[in-house]
């Protein structure tokens, strides 16, 4: 009788922990799913003439595409080229924009709130690692997913400010 029920405490722990990684497995998935948010970006730059805007945009989807696929130390390193081209162009949209238009101050200061969100859930979690750089995937990965749609949101704003 001992014997059935430490067999079964073993099946019943052993699929506990093949659930635990089946569910972080899709969860890391989602990543690369989640860059799909990017084409959102590309359509509206493209349909509001912002054509370079469109173009790293698409860079963007792409290199994250293949990031979340293969991440190495070459694809990340291309990754990043492309997040910081897309920070600077869009610094440089919102920073022209309010200075030639007579812009509201609460969307501005919007983006400006979301790309600090950005930063701490990036840096602050890097150093600390947390949030993206947790030690358990599914919640990087989580955290991770949120960074693109917060971005994503971010330059929606810029673009149609």
């Amino acid at each position: 009788m001992r014997k059935n029920e430490e067999k079964i405490n073993k099946k019943t722990k052993k699929q506990k922990k093949q659930k635990k990684k089946t569910n972080c497995l899709t969860n890391i998935n989602v990543l690369f799913f989640s860059s799909f948010i990017f084409i959102t970006n590309i359509i509206s730059a493209y349909y509001k003439n912002y054509y370079m805007y469109s173009f790293l945009f698409t860079c963007l989807t792409i290199t994250s595409l293949i990031v979340h696929t293969n991440d190495n130390i070459y694809t990340n390193f291309i990754d990043k080229v492309s997040v910081l081209s897309i920070v600077t162009y869009g610094s440089f949209v919102l920073f022209n924009k309010c200075m030639n238009e007579d812009s509201y101050v609460i969307i501005p200061a919007g983006v400006f709130i979301l790309f600090l969100l950005c930063i701490y859930l990036y840096i602050y979690g890097y150093c600390n690692k947390m949030y993206c750089f947790h030690r358990k995937k599914c919640i990087a990965s989580k955290y991770h997913m949120l960074l693109h749609i917060i971005s994503s949101v971010g330059h929606h704003f810029i673009i149609f400010m």
